[in-house]
């Protein structure tokens, strides 16, 4: 744990898996209630802002040279500019985690453990969370390089296999009632898009820089993961019936028929939601502590054991419905979510820029 230093293929694996999970999963059903027909246009019409976004990202990394983004401001700025700069991004890994952990054990007490009492699946999640964590983010990282060839592959799976289920004259016409509900998708899709933030935490633990084409095609590759499974529930099940469905993607699973005999494959859709989201967890959890400095803290475990407890009891007693939290997703979380991290690192590099354009001053 002491060398926490990951390559940057590592690094692609794991936002791949962190990050997709979100836009494979929580964000599908958010866009298909919005956007209906035209929700597979909602990834195209993100690209442009998309792109843009994450060229500032790469500028922020390249001028900062990969260093702790409290560190750097720190040393150009004074502690206090470096607290309100981490200070967000430590509340957004808050909501991650209790965002995550929510989605993924009531999909798990609906679909497949419908009697076990829900404390004990909180519990069972977050405590396997807490153990990756613990062990440092190499771990976390080598799981994800491990999980991830899988999880492509039963994707690709899914998606051939159910060719003969799909019906792709779904897809048109476009617009038929304006263009404001793709761009209302938009938000959901770029909502999602923007946790790629969470790369300037970890960039201080990258071996090697991290290069421009690799940024932006890790990007696109995750971009990719919503554009599939929209297409395929509006192909599948029409984009009325899609936009109804809790759990597009999963049911996408229970539809896969391999000639008379072979079908109930869906078990293995349950690989790939918890190989992304306990990924996804112990991800959070380890920079949640990271960015607050405790990485090293030889009391670390006690405060992320006190953490996790915290985030069990949120999740069990709040007892939210899960209109409720469907509605907090669509109102609140993503819409806001992307109101602020979106334009969050354009501020970030008017703050580098402007260090960097007064120290050149002061040597000329």
């Amino acid at each position: 744990m002491q060398n926490q230093k990951i390559n940057v293929v590592q690094a692609v694996f794991l936002f791949a898996l962190a990050v997709g999970i979100t836009n494979h999963v929580i964000i599908v059903p958010l866009i298909l209630n919005s956007a209906l027909r035209d929700s597979w246009i909602s990834p195209l019409i993100a690209l442009p802002p998309l792109l843009l976004w994450t060229t500032i990202l790469f500028l922020i990394m390249k001028l900062t040279k990969q260093k702790s983004l409290y560190i750097w401001f720190k040393t150009h700025y004074n502690p206090l500019v470096a607290s309100l700069v981490i200070a967000p991004i430590i509340l957004f890994v808050f909501l991650i985690l209790f965002v995550t952990i929510r989605d993924t054990t009531a999909w798990t007490k609906i679909t497949y453990l419908p009697k076990t009492p829900f404390p004990v699946i909180v519990g069972l999640y977050v405590f396997a969370g807490f153990i990756a964590a613990l062990t440092g983010l190499r771990t976390i990282t080598i799981a994800a390089g491990i999980l991830f060839p899988a999880v492509i592959m039963f994707g690709f799976f899914v998606m051939s296999v159910n060719y003969q289920f799909k019906d792709y004259s779904y897809l048109l016409p476009v617009f038929t009632n304006g263009y404001a509900p793709a761009l209302k998708g938009t938000i959901y899709v770029l909502g999602g898009l923007v946790e790629f933030i969470l790369l300037l935490s970890v960039q201080q633990h990258l071996s090697k820089k991290m290069r421009f084409s690799t940024l932006i095609l890790m990007t696109l590759a995750v971009t990719c993961l919503i554009f599939g499974p929209v297409i395929a529930s509006i192909a599948i099940f029409g984009p009325y019936e899609a936009a109804d469905q809790r759990y597009p993607s999963y049911e996408q699973w229970r539809m896969v028929l391999i000639g008379k005999f072979i079908s109930h494959l869906d078990f293995l859709s349950i690989y790939q939601w918890l190989s992304g989201s306990l990924v996804r967890i112990s991800l959070a959890l380890f920079l949640l502590f990271d960015l607050l400095h405790m990485t090293h803290h030889r009391k670390k475990w006690i405060w992320m054991f006190i953490t996790c407890v915290a985030l069990i009891v949120m999740v069990t007693r709040l007892n939210l419905s899960d209109a409720i939290f469907f509605e907090f997703l669509q109102r609140y979380y993503f819409p806001y979510t992307l109101s602020f991290f979106y334009f969050f690192p354009f501020l970030l590099l008017l703050l580098i820029l402007m260090k960097r354009g007064k120290a050149h001053h002061e040597f000329t």
